[in-house]
Formats: structure tokens, C-alpha cells, sequence
């Protein structure tokens, strides 16, 4: 295998290539298409991206439409004739879909690679099933089954997909890898200095956060919530019920790069995601980055942040505000977060690098290749 194609939006990113600079640096040539014109999703910019080469890694942008007004590129489908002629110019030999396997997208791209021959392996963080017609279940559990390789970004994920697709080869990877810093930097200050971030609403549980925050209104902490959405004026009314709103910084959306400064300045990043019957945390990119930055992790057991953490953290149950609190409190014991922090970091190194991630996606795409 010496010519891989991969197609994501997740890619829009520079900062999110670093696992296909990783691939490329083993020898492979790697191509990844993304939508040709996007809108910016904090600043609402519309931005259009230009053909680049890096290396072995070639960044192609592809017509697309369906975004809508707000750039939702996730409903993005691709020119077909773009994709065909990509397709037949670059004859990859595996094709990797790096988007849900409902999306018109995902079922796109492996029609047109299954018309030419080509092997398609998709990546999805699906972890609780889709509320569908028994036609497009029937139509997504045709398509798992044909494809040569499924990636699953949480073990959850992996037992969805085969339970559609038995005898289809599964392997479980983190979709991108965790920039680590040489040597982290940590800003001294006093008190506990906690950081979220996520997308202001209901399912990311920060309700649960405010209260455990009450209960240890002795302890000296500050909080900074990166993020916005619809519940933000809530949420920030919430904490003035609860009398700490003279504790919580609200920053807002932040590009990725602002965000990367933030960890010399936090001790503790928490994840404090619900769980139901329709939302499991699917993603814990923040996670394994605050780990790779030697910042201590606390979760709950939502979906994918009790795989990421393991040993290295501390996890309590969705929606438990004395649970909760009771942890802070524990990682208020500096030698207590220190130690935490150190193995988070060590973690990050082994499983969640950029280089990590690339030689076991290489060694998953070598084995369904054979």
C-alpha cells in the first residue's frame, strides 16, 4: 500500500493534520480532501481553501455543497464529477471516510470508490444508535458491510457498527492525535484554577459542574469555561443564583490555537458530559490534549472520556454534583495532582500522539489491505 485518499472535514484544520503528516512520514503518499469553501464557525467568515503540499501530504480541495448558512460541514456532500475526478486521477489504494456513516458524504464517497474498485474503510464516533427509518438502517447496514475496515473512535462506537456489521474488521483509534509540548509549561498562581471546554448545552453537563463548584465554595478555585451556545445566558445566570459568578471566567468560543495557551495557566480540565438513552460523549479530543499538556483530567463515565482517561484520572458518575465535588476536592492536594497530572502526560505520549495514532491506523490499514 503506498497511495492512501482520505476525505474529512475534520482537515478544514491545519492544526488538526498532524496524524496525516504522521502517515506521510512513514512513506505513504496522502492525499486529504476537504470542502473547497467553508465558513468559519466562531467569526462566521466564509474562507476558501487553496491546494497545498507538504512533503508526502497533499491537501485537496473539493467543491461542496449543503453546508448551509452557518457552515455546517458535516451535511456536506461533494461535487460528484470533483469526486470522480479525483478519485480516477489520484487511484488511491484505500480510501479512508472520516465521517458518519449517515451522512450524505460517507455514502457518497464509498459509492463512487466502490464503482472503481477501491477499498473503503470509515472512521465514526457514533456510540448510541440513530433514530432511523428502517430504510436507511437497511441502506447504513448495507454500506458497513461491504466496507473493507471500520476505524471506531471509542470501544462503544466499535460495538455499534458491529453489531450492524458482525464479520467486518474493527479497530479502535482516536481520530487525531495530541500536540505534546517538549517540556510543559505551567504558570504559577494560587488556588485551583479549572478549565471547560466545550459547546455551551445541556449535554456537556455543566449544571452538574456549577453545583459540585457550590459545595466547595470553601476551597480556592477559579474556573474558565471556553465555549459558547444557546445555553450560555442560562448557564451564567445559573452561577449567579449559585453565587460564583464573581469565580468563572466566560472566554467564549476560541479558536484551537487559543486554546493551546490556555493549558500552562489551568491545573484541572473537566469533562463533566451527561449520559441518556441519546447522548454519550463521542468526543475527547480536549481530553487527551489537556493530558498531553501535563494538565490533570476529570471526567464523568460518559461514552469515550472513561476510555481516554483510564488510570490517569479521575472519572465520576454522569450527572453526580457530590461525586463530583468530592473529586475536586481531592485534586485541590497539589502531590495528589501532580502525580495525576505526570501520568495523564505519560498517557497521552504512549497512546494519543500524533505518531501513536498514525502507526496504528498504518497497521490497521495494512492488515484489511491483505
Amino acid at each position: 500500500m503506498r497511495r492512501v485518499l482520505v476525505l474529512s472535514h475534520t482537515y478544514l484544520q491545519p492544526a488538526h493534520r498532524g496524524k496525516l503528516r504522521a502517515l506521510a512520514a512513514r512513506g505513504l503518499e496522502v492525499t486529504v480532501a476537504i470542502p473547497q469553501r467553508w465558513r468559519d464557525p466562531w467569526f462566521g467568515r466564509p474562507i476558501d481553501v487553496a491546494w497545498e503540499r507538504q512533503g508526502g501530504l497533499e491537501v485537496f480541495p473539493v467543491p461542496a455543497r449543503g453546508m448551509g448558512p452557518r457552515g455546517d460541514v458535516a451535511n456536506a456532500k461533494y461535487a460528484r464529477r470533483a469526486l470522480k475526478a479525483l478519485l480516477r486521477d489520484r487511484r488511491p489504494d484505500l480510501v479512508q471516510v472520516e465521517e458518519e456513516p449517515d451522512t450524505s458524504a460517507a455514502k457518497q464517497v464509498f459509492g463512487a470508490a466502490r464503482r472503481l474498485g477501491i477499498p473503503v474503510v470509515l472512521f465514526t464516533q457514533q456510540n448510541v444508535p440513530r433514530d432511523q427509518g428502517w430504510w436507511d438502517a437497511w441502506k447504513q447496514r448495507r454500506m458497513l458491510r461491504k466496507l473493507t475496515g471500520l476505524v471506531a473512535g471509542s470501544d462503544l462506537a466499535g460495538t455499534l457498527a458491529r453489531q450492524d456489521a458482525p464479520n467486518l474488521p474493527i479497530a479502535v483509534i482516536p481520530q487525531l492525535g495530541a500536540l505534546a509540548p517538549h517540556e510543559p509549561q505551567h504558570v504559577p498562581h494560587e488556588g485551583l484554577a479549572i478549565g471547560v471546554v466545550g459547546r455551551l448545552v445541556p449535554q456537556k453537563g455543566l449544571d452538574t459542574l456549577l453545583q459540585a463548584l457550590a459545595l466547595q465554595r470553601g476551597l480556592k478555585w477559579r474556573l474558565t469555561i471556553v465555549g459558547d451556545g444557546p445555553e450560555r445566558e442560562r448557564l451564567e445566570a445559573r452561577a449567579s443564583e449559585l453565587r460564583l459568578a464573581a469565580r468563572v471566567r466566560w472566554t467564549g468560543g476560541l479558536p484551537s490555537d487559543q486554546v493551546a495557551n490556555l493549558w500552562p495557566d489551568l491545573d484541572v480540565l473537566v469533562m463533566p458530559s451527561q449520559a441518556s438513552d441519546s447522548f454519550r460523549e463521542s468526543n475527547g479530543q480536549v481530553l487527551m490534549e489537556a493530558m498531553a499538556n501535563e494538565v490533570a483530567v476529570l471526567g464523568t463515565d460518559s461514552g469515550v472520556i472513561p476510555e481516554l482517561i483510564g488510570d490517569a484520572g479521575l472519572v465520576v458518575p454522569a450527572g453526580d454534583a457530590p461525586a463530583l465535588a468530592a473529586a475536586l476536592d481531592r485534586l485541590s492536594d497539589h502531590a495528589t495532582r501532580r502525580a495525576l497530572a505526570q501520568t495523564a502526560r505519560a498517557r497521552a505520549l504512549r497512546l494519543y500522539s500524533d505518531d501513536a495514532i498514525a502507526e496504528r491506523t498504518l497497521e490497521f490499514w495494512r492488515q484489511v489491505s491483505k
